[in-house]
């Protein structure tokens, strides 16, 4: 004979008529807070596009911070108030750490003489007496700008954009990666700025116009004011107003290049490898080719950058190791 049906004993009418109710509306307030969640971002999207195209694109570390942060709360509509106390605590402190980075870089310029012949003298001997930023200018540059300018100078652009949205991506995805890319960034830009303030050198552009090299263009803002394009305006106004135009060695332009390229790279598909290191020559190439950097500051550049990387990574593994051991004990 076989047992007999489990039998639930009554809920109280109050609690029945409430798990009715529950039961009832949560397909519709679960749709309904799924349809929040898409319509928030299409507007957040939506809204960046049109303010871009009205005032251009965002350069000063403290808008793109912002930016990147209100972004990433719309992406938390509907999650844990948690979610956005752990956005406001990684990202805060590290935006104003950046944004301290960029006030020292721009008043470093005035502490000592600029340098302008030991970047020049390095590239002639590691090209035979030549210096390929004038070699390019002369095979390239045709005093209006081809597709490849316009290619170029958006690449020099994506300087102030990449790094940030990596960091973003990162921090959706793998707060161990991105809490290490972030101290990267932060041990790369604070040997850069000592640096910048030890020893102030000129990039080609400058050079040229204070008679130690022949005539450079500087191409980037060149082609976007020949082209009378308003979408970068604001970014290489403010973006420049911002910069310290003594601050050319080491080129944080390549190595930041060099860290997104490590953070991104492929440990599986290993295909995919030579499009991460796309954007590093890239990038390298158009710096030269742009009259904004010497090979010689590239070169410190990605000695720079593995430094960072490899400095966080002793400290990450002495931590690991220490935790360990404390566990152990």
């Amino acid at each position: 004979m076989s047992p007999p049906d489990r039998i639930d004993p009554p809920l109280p009418a109050a609690a029945s008529s409430t798990k009715k109710r529950r039961a009832s509306r949560g397909p519709a307030c679960w749709q309904h807070a799924r349809r929040g969640s898409l319509a928030a971002p299409a507007v957040f999207f939506a809204a960046s596009g049109a303010l871009v195209a009205l005032l251009g694109l965002p350069a000063p570390r403290d808008v793109i911070g912002a930016w990147l942060i209100l972004g990433l709360c719309v992406f938390a509509l509907g999650h844990k108030r948690r979610w956005a106390q752990t956005l406001l605590r990684d990202f805060v402190p590290i935006f104003a750490l950046l944004l301290a980075y960029d006030t020292l870089r721009g008043g470093a310029k005035d502490l000592l003489p600029t340098h302008y012949l030991p970047q020049i003298r390095a590239d002639q001997a590691l090209f035979g007496g030549s210096v390929p930023t004038l070699s390019l200018q002369h095979a390239l540059w045709r005093g209006t700008p081809r597709w490849y300018d316009l290619a170029l100078a958006a690449v020099y652009i994506t300087h102030f954009l990449v790094a940030p949205l990596l960091a973003a991506t990162l921090w959706k995805l793998d707060r161990s990666r991105f809490r290490r890319f972030m101290a990267t960034i932060a041990t790369l830009s604070a040997l850069g700025l000592i640096t910048y303030a030890l020893y102030p050198a000129a990039p080609p552009w400058l050079a040229s116009a204070k008679g130690f090299l022949p005539h450079v263009t500087r191409i980037v803002p060149a082609v976007w004011r020949a082209l009378d394009v308003r979408l970068a305006d604001p970014l290489i106004q403010s973006g420049y107003q911002y910069a310290n135009n003594v601050a050319a060695v080491p080129s944080l332009h390549t190595a930041f290049a060099i860290l997104v390229a490590a953070f991104v790279w492929p440990r599986r598909r290993r295909w995919l490898r030579p499009l991460a290191l796309a954007y590093p020559a890239a990038m390298a190439f158009a710096l030269v080719y742009t009259g904004e950097h010497y090979v010689f500051d590239e070169l410190l550049g990605c000695l720079y950058a593995a430094v960072a990387i490899l400095a966080v990574r002793a400290v990450a593994r002495r931590r690991a190791r220490r935790a360990e051991a404390l566990a152990m004990a």
